[in-house]
């Protein structure tokens, strides 16, 4: 049973009752889009529609490294046009986000470059270790339970059991108990890459590595169904086929959690040609009002926001 959303956001495609079984962590694979500016054009209404991956993204801080923007660029600005209208946020520090894109939630973040004429925006690469980093949503909290809370409904496990709130958040942040199956989803949050053939791996506090195959019809979904009562993970790792002899490793202070969202970068582990994802930057032109156009066909209209 999958999501009314699309599974390609990894704690979306979580939300649904444990009591059905295994988490369907599908993350959709089909028609993905893979550029900022077409993203934004599909948001724009401009094109047909297609098949998308949601490329969830935890909240992001103000991206290092940005040299800062012309500042008579910066503020807050919102597409015309669209069923979805993202909104395009230039930081006077050089960092840019733009939410909603292409659907309610997203988030995309970068460096942004003016002048008088155009903006460019380069969108982030993740922050990882060796290609690949751990991500966590953010733990559900009794506010969340008020919301649902009723008709028998009245903790977080129930609320999470009965399919109103999402179990991604609830089991990346749940500690194991004996006997109770480990999961490790990978997946690439820019461009929705498939992982392929790739391999995960959990080190025990024994020493002992478990390796295991995706299970059959999930890209990235790995399941630990056989672990010691008593295992604690102590690293998580990935086997990537573009580099099968370089495992890459995170190591885990926390105690052995039910699921384990690892994010990996295509670049760094060879997963792209020419070693850059396509389509991670955008141009859009400064009009004689202030508003911005892009550079892309459907010439998307962000005009300055209140």
């Amino acid at each position: 049973m999958r999501d009314e959303l699309p599974s390609a956001c990894p704690d979306r495609a979580l939300r649904r009752s444990r009591r059905a079984g295994a988490p369907d962590l599908d993350f959709g694979s089909a028609g993905r889009m893979t550029s900022l500016a077409s993203r934004v054009a599909r948001a724009a209404g401009a094109w047909p529609v297609l098949a998308i991956v949601c490329a969830w993204l935890l909240a992001l801080p103000a991206v290092a490294g940005c040299a800062s923007g012309d500042t008579a660029l910066a503020g807050r600005y919102a597409a015309t046009a669209g069923d979805t209208k993202p909104s395009l946020q230039l930081n006077p520090d050089g960092s840019f986000r733009m939410r909603d894109v292409p659907m309610p939630g997203m988030d995309v973040s970068g460096c942004w470059q003016g002048g008088e004429r155009s903006v460019t925006l380069v969108e982030r690469a993740p922050d990882s270790v060796d290609g690949i980093r751990r991500a966590l949503p953010p733990p559900l909290t009794e506010a969340d339970l008020n919301a649902v809370r009723g008709d028998g409904i009245d903790t977080l496990q129930q609320a999470v059991d009965a399919g109103l709130l999402p179990v991604g958040s609830w089991w990346a942040h749940r500690p194991r108990r004996a006997g109770e199956t480990v999961w490790v989803k990978v997946y690439e949050p820019r461009i929705g890459l498939a992982v392929g053939d790739a391999k995960a791996m959990l080190r025990l506090a024994d020493g002992r590595v478990i390796e295991q195959t995706a299970k059959q019809g999930g890209d990235g979904e790995f399941e630990f169904a056989a672990l010691p009562a008593d295992a604690a993970v102590k690293a998580v790792g990935v086997r990537f086929p573009e580099q099968p002899d370089r495992p890459r490793w995170l190591s885990v202070d926390d105690a052995t959690k039910l699921l384990y969202l690892i994010e990996f970068d295509a670049n760094a582990i060879g997963a792209t040609k020419g070693g850059a994802t396509e389509g991670g930057a955008m141009t859009l032109t400064v009009q004689a009002d202030g508003s911005l156009v892009s550079d892309f066909p459907d010439a998307t209209h962000f005009k300055r926001a209140p």
